[in-house]
């Protein structure tokens, strides 16, 4: 049996250099997209925090001062060293061996650590933002919105709007839109308190009887038959004061 040539050895050797090469260039890239990831994660992090820290003076034009409680859970100066550590000692080493560093769990407990801080901070500003909500709810916010004879269905729809939205809860809200929700809540809470009595003044400008007897009628029990008088009578006889009111029998 002849022996391999020499050129067919040759080139068997490149292409095994070759192959080598590519395995070595796989696990620099990997490494690579290990650091990537690593850093795009505490850049997100950073951003996140920014974010919130940044809406707190806006809040604060509004009232709302935000009070972050302190969790012993969270060791940010712990954090803060490891990072430090690691960054020192990364200067000038080998990329499989940063991203080896990276992959350490003191370097994940880190970023998890600043991930954490900036969820607590963000709930931190909704508890807040939500605790304005309810010190400037209206009176009388939670109850039906009654349209009686001579009242704008226009001004009644605008007013149960407002009471969707004012009753809303603030909860889960990215930093970014805190501050146009708290301006909307101190907005619309204005505007209630501004339009809610206009509801009213068709029934106002009713005789005490008759006024008695609606308001009673927009209860959940009902009006008893004792409150229609014959002044009350009169009154439901004429069909122009008589087209939203229905008849239930319990």
């Amino acid at each position: 049996m002849m022996p391999a040539s020499p050129s067919l050895a040759a080139r068997a050797e490149v292409l095994m250099n070759r192959l080598a090469q590519v395995e070595a260039q796989e696990t620099d890239l990997q490494a690579r997209l290990e650091i990537e990831k690593a850093r795009l994660r505490a850049s997100s992090s950073r951003e996140a925090l920014e974010d919130a820290l940044g809406v707190i003076p806006v809040l604060a034009e509004s009232g709302v001062n935000p009070v972050i409680p302190a969790s012993p859970a969270i060791d940010l100066a712990g954090a803060r060293r490891a990072l430090r550590a690691t960054a020192t000692n990364v200067v000038g080493a080998p990329v499989g061996e940063i991203a080896s560093r990276v992959r350490s769990q003191s370097v994940n407990s880190a970023l998890e650590t600043a991930d954490r801080f900036t969820r607590n901070l963000v709930s931190a500003l909704n508890r807040s933002v939500e605790k304005k909500r309810q010190e400037v709810l209206p009176p009388g916010i939670d109850q039906p919105i009654v349209v009686y004879p001579g009242a704008s269905e226009a001004l009644a729809v605008k007013l149960r709007r407002l009471q969707t939205l004012l009753q809303r809860k603030v909860d889960g809200l990215p930093p970014d839109d805190l501050a146009q929700r708290l301006r909307e809540i101190i907005s619309f809470a204005q505007s209630w308190t501004a339009d809610r009595p206009r509801l009213n003044e068709g029934l106002d400008r009713q005789h005490p009887e008759v006024k008695e007897f609606l308001r009673q009628a927009a209860t959940e029990g009902g009006a008893p038959w004792s409150l229609i008088t014959p002044l009350v009578q009169a009154w439901l006889a004429d069909p122009e004061n008589t087209a939203n009111l229905r008849v239930v029998l319990h």
